[in-house]
């Protein structure tokens, strides 16, 4: 096999910089202020803190751990970097959908280069594009954030459900018009049996986060792409805006025929999961494993869930799946940046790092192949759902969002451009391709204020 000198070079020099940079940094304790998200599980925030422990061990400098709910900390950060005295430290679940890729665009995040370019062999390409964001004041891209976890759209199903349409998991067709088909005929088959029962739980409304990310995952399907890799909006392409109109005109004509239940146009992220642990649907989309990790403790309804992935695009080729990356950052401003650095790099060695994820219990997954390689609890074949999502999410295709490209993605899906432009069709009767227009009037609008220029 052939070996790069480039390859060959990391290969011999990521020792060595790993150990310095592990090295202590001070030659009297520092005190380093890292705020991290409040996991779901007691367990996950016990792993962080034994990994405090541990650096606190090795380098002889002490951590203030403050922990933080998922809605808290977002407003707590931009408060305290609009008020100066900012973490040396900062991790929060739902940072990379807005406020890590803006921060970095107005320059008010620490370049950590030096973290990740000494991993970047460990990591999927993926986590690097979410990591590699772009900062208006320079006009450059470079590496403001570091790769902790991520998540992705699975589908889940009720075995037992299935079982009384009289069908199984190897029935279920992977091509994109059969596959849709199936459903419908899984709900006609119920309904016949006197079920009151939906066969599809798909979020159609313009509220909380499940929704877009199912009608941008789906976009994929229709091989559509709104912003390219270097940032730059793309919905001028006939291609865009006709996956667009066919999207919303196969969601439309779905609900339309009562496969979908008709509350779904008010749905939160919570209300899908509800309907399906209530059996109201017998199958839903839904971004992490949070629906099975919910019924651990109930090993019958666990086992009768199914986790599956998206079915094949319209092309019939697999479509890549949109993850989420979760990322540490350094605000800009820190007082101990150094001390953040070496944290944060002692932080992210596999072993540490997957110790930290296995106790997520799976609704996180690793963004480093050697993590599952090295831990077999992420292949367990007796487990009907994390293996699935493993190899959906690190083994096959998947891409970044798009507002880690530009951060004017955020504004789209936080102003609900496409969830408004279903409810268009959905409520108010507007046609498919006038709400696509209206949606992309918006987008470009949002996007002037975002020019890259690279």
């Amino acid at each position: 096999m052939k070996t790069s000198v480039g390859f060959a070079l990391r290969k011999l020099l990521l020792p060595a910089l790993c150990a310095a940079l592990l090295a202590p940094v001070a030659s009297q304790a520092d005190t380093l202020t890292v705020w991290w998200n409040k996991g779901y599980y007691p367990e996950e925030d016990a792993a962080i803190k034994d990994t405090v422990k541990k650096w606190e061990q090795k380098t002889g400098n002490k951590v203030q751990l403050t922990f933080y709910s998922t809605e808290d900390l977002p407003t707590k950060l931009i408060a305290a970097v609009n008020a100066g005295n900012v973490p040396d430290v900062a991790y929060e679940d739902v940072g990379d959908f807005a406020q890590i890729p803006q921060l970095a665009w107005d320059g008010q995040l620490t370049d950590l280069s030096s973290v990740v370019e000494p991993a970047k062999d460990l990591y999927t390409k993926t986590a690097l594009l979410t990591a590699h964001l772009y900062d208006s004041k320079t006009s450059k891209r470079s590496y403001y954030a570091v790769p902790i976890k991520q998540q992705a759209m699975h589908v889940f199903v009720w075995k037992s459900m299935l079982e009384k349409a009289g069908k199984t998991e190897k029935d279920i067709p992977q091509q994109w018009d059969q596959y849709w088909k199936f459903w419908e005929q899984v709900q006609d088959t119920l309904r016949a049996k006197r079920e009151r029962v939906y066969s599809m739980g798909l979020t159609v409304s313009a509220t909380g986060t499940d929704n877009y990310y199912l009608f941008n995952q789906l976009l994929l399907s229709y091989g559509a792409r709104v912003v390219d890799e270097q940032g730059k909006l793309k919905v001028d392409d006939p291609k865009v805006r006709e996956a667009a109109i066919k999207l919303i005109t196969f969601l439309a004509d779905i609900y339309k025929k009562g496969y979908v239940p008709p509350g779904a146009i008010n749905w939160g992220d919570a209300d899908n999961n509800a309907a399906f642990y209530s059996h109201q649907v017998v199958m839903t989309f839904n971004p992490s494993l949070s629906i099975p990790a919910g019924k651990q403790g109930d090993s019958k309804t666990y086992h009768d869930m199914i986790t599956l992935q998206p079915p094949a695009g319209l092309d019939g080729k697999l479509t890549p799946s949109l993850v989420a990356v979760k990322s540490a950052i350094v605000p800009g401003g820190a007082k101990h940046v150094d001390l953040a650095k070496n944290f944060l790099t002692f932080l992210i060695q596999p072993k540490e790092l997957g110790a930290y994820l296995r106790a997520s219990q799976g609704r996180w997954l690793p963004v480093m192949p050697s993590i599952i390689k090295a831990d077999p609890f992420w292949t367990n074949p007796s487990d009907p759902h994390l293996p699935v999502a493993t190899k959906q999410e690190v083994m096959e295709p998947t891409e970044p969002w798009p507002q880690a490209l530009n951060p004017a993605y955020a504004f789209v899906n936080s102003q609900e451009v496409w969830g408004r432009a279903v409810g268009q069709v959905l409520v108010n009767g507007m046609k498919p391709d006038a709400a696509v227009d209206q949606a992309i009037a918006q987008i470009k609008q949002i996007f002037s204020k975002y020019q890259v220029h690279e």
